[in-house]
């Protein structure tokens, strides 16, 4: 695709594709920088990001929303009103997203603790993104300009809307090589946000109250859509295209609204000006609030569903609520005190669950119809603490006493897997069993503290021990049968038999199922390593798949591996996992020990399913 090409009669024609959505290219791209863009100046605030993030993502909601809200027609708002169905319309207005935006951050500034400042932080981001919209708006067509009465201008191949809007008012012929020249009034509104942000950067020095810099971009950003509406054409506008005469003024209705919203911004601004300046304040950690709000929103994506959101939008919305909730699930695991607390994440992760399942926009699982073989890339997080019994070698003087120490960890784990599918491959070599073979990278930190006043091993140890882990595996899989095996290298953890001061530094992993894996089966782990090398458990345990193969849920008892623990104490634990492939794509899962107050350990892992080879014959 080339670039803009300037001709001799000062004309640009643009490369658009009917048959290529650059639109939505430059949507993804240009959420993808505002929302970089408003972490980034969150940090350089110095704003908490929990909370800091589920402001961006009530907003970002609303500002989706508020695009397509404004853009609908009368019969299609009654049909929403009506029916409670979200219209099929894919019109959209910039309008109606920065009305939502404004009004959901003034009903939740205060709930959240944010100063008016806040409202700043989101104006050079804006422009930004509005920059490389207006990039996309230009090679589609949409909110193109009237006719230009002097030959200059860009044009448009057909198929295009400004080509096919002149074929109907008889314009061009059908057929024509390409449109009349039209007025650039896409890169009109690009020059407006760039200006905008310059203002903007030239008088960020300067000490103005909280939100006058909001109130100066919105001002300006109206009146100058108020004065390109003269060069729109209506055809290219979304909302408000019909011509109204008022006082012998004719002019379009949005142009009447922008003539008063406009000044009515900037009289706004001019008055906050004179109010004296207040520091700014930063928010607050909750929890509790925090997690409300993304319920709110769960709720009301799951509403809405695939008719009102696009996939994209639905990522955008995804990775702002698990951001939160992986935030929040970390937070509450470790507590206020850095103890373990494992009963007080389920609500995170059980939010985190819902994020996926409510706002999936696709059908049960059905990758695997027609694929020989696929990747899988994982991500995983794991927590816990465990009590043992460990003293060090004493050379000739034997071993030193056991001192009972509590370790509390915390790890990330990284899988890259391959799994083959039975079947006839492409050679016509023939598959029985379903192969997986992968590497886990498992890494994170152990703290290890005395459970009585004895410092005699103090002397011996760090307070945080590093954990680094290789683990190379294989499984395979038939109907009714399936075996694992692999190894694990590197500073394991502290789960040696002897000397418990020392790492583990080399062991072996193996499983069993014995069962049907839709209806009922049988595991048996030794050494279960899906979420981490710091305290693997011996696991037995029955399984099902609910009668499918997109969901499992496990449960069982664990045991923990046999290093010294104290009198009284015991090894077993219950346990409880779940398993679910939530799109065809994204996996996951979560594993959490019950019961032992001596072993506990909890994990959550997404996977993404990278596409397939899809070459049966």
């Amino acid at each position: 695709m080339s670039f803009l090409l300037l001709t001799a009669s000062y004309t640009w024609a643009v490369p658009a594709d009917a048959g290529y959505d650059f639109y939505s290219i430059f949507y993804v791209l240009a959420f993808a920088l505002n929302l970089g863009l408003l972490v980034w100046e969150g940090h350089r605030r110095g704003y908490a990001l929990r909370p800091w993030l589920v402001l961006l993502a009530c907003t970002t909601l609303a500002f989706i929303l508020g695009t397509k809200l404004l853009a609908l027609s009368g019969p299609e708002w009654r049909s929403l009103l009506g029916t409670g169905r979200w219209p099929g319309s894919e019109a959209r207005t910039v309008l109606g997203g920065a009305l939502a935006g404004t009004i959901t951050l003034l009903a939740l500034r205060r709930p959240f603790g944010f100063s008016w400042h806040v409202f700043d932080a989101f104006t050079l981001p804006m422009c930004a993104a509005l920059v490389v919209q207006c990039v996309g708006c230009v090679l589609t067509g949409c909110c193109f300009g009237e006719v230009t009465p002097g030959g200059w201008g860009l044009t448009y191949p057909p198929d295009t809307l400004p080509y096919l809007v002149q074929v109907v008012r008889g314009a061009i012929p059908v057929g024509a090589a390409q449109s009349l020249p039209v007025h650039p009034t896409q890169l009109y509104s690009l020059l407006l946000c760039a200006g905008v942000a310059l203002v903007l950067v030239l008088t960020r020095h300067k000490s103005w109250p909280g939100g006058s810099r909001r109130l100066l971009h919105l001002g300006l950003l109206l009146t100058g859509r108020l004065l390109i509406e003269f060069w729109r054409d209506p055809a290219g506008e979304q909302v408000g295209a019909t011509t109204h005469v008022h006082l012998g003024v004719a002019l379009k209705q949005v142009q009447w609204a922008l003539l008063l919203l406009g000044p009515a911004v900037l009289g706004l601004w001019a008055w906050r000006l004179r109010q004296a300046p207040a520091p700014e304040r930063l928010p607050t950690q909750n929890p509790v609030r925090n997690l409300l709000a993304v319920a709110g929103l769960l709720l009301l994506t799951a509403w809405l569903g695939q008719q009102a959101l696009t996939l994209p939008e639905v990522l955008v919305v995804k990775a702002l609520l698990l951001g939160v909730l992986v935030l929040e699930g970390g937070a509450l695991l470790l507590g206020a005190a850095g103890q373990l607390q494992p009963l007080r994440v389920a609500l995170p992760l059980g939010l985190a669950t819902v994020v996926f399942v409510l706002t999936s926009q696709v059908p049960a699982d059905s990758v695997r119809r027609g694929l020989e073989s696929y990747n899988t890339v994982s991500g995983g997080f794991s927590a816990g603490s465990f009590q043992r019994q460990q003293n060090t070698g004493g050379g000739c003087g034997g071993a030193s006493p056991l001192v009972e120490y509590r370790h509390r960890y915390a790890t990330g784990t990284f899988d890259y897997a391959h799994t083959r599918l039975p079947g006839t491959d492409v050679d016509g070599r023939i598959h029985k069993a379903e192969a997986t073979w992968g590497v886990r990278l498992h890494a994170g930190s152990d703290h290890l503290k005395p459970t009585s006043d004895s410092s005699f091993y103090q002397a011996y140890n760090q307070p945080d021990n590093l954990l680094i882990a290789i683990n190379p595996y294989v499984q395979l899989d038939r109907q009714w049968l399936g075996v694992g095996i692999g190894l694990m290298a590197g500073n394991l953890g502290f789960h040696r038999i002897y000397y418990g001061d020392k790492q583990s530094v080399l062991d072996v992993q193996a499983s069993l199922r014995v069962g049907s894996r839709p209806q009922l089966f049988a595991i048996a782990d030794y050494n279960f390593l899906g979420y981490g090398s710091a305290n693997p458990q011996h696991r037995l345990g029955l399984g099902t798949g609910f009668g499918g193969t997109r969901w499992q849920v496990i449960g069982g008892a664990a045991r923990a591996k046999d290093y010294n623990i104290a009198e009284g104490q015991s090894r077993w634990s219950g346990f409880v996992e779940a398993r679910g492939t939530l799109t065809p794509q994204w996996q996951a899962s979560s594993f959490l020990t019950l019961g032992n107050p001596n072993q506990q350990q909890i994990g959550l892992r997404f996977g993404y399913r990278l596409p397939g080879k899809s070459t049966r014959r």
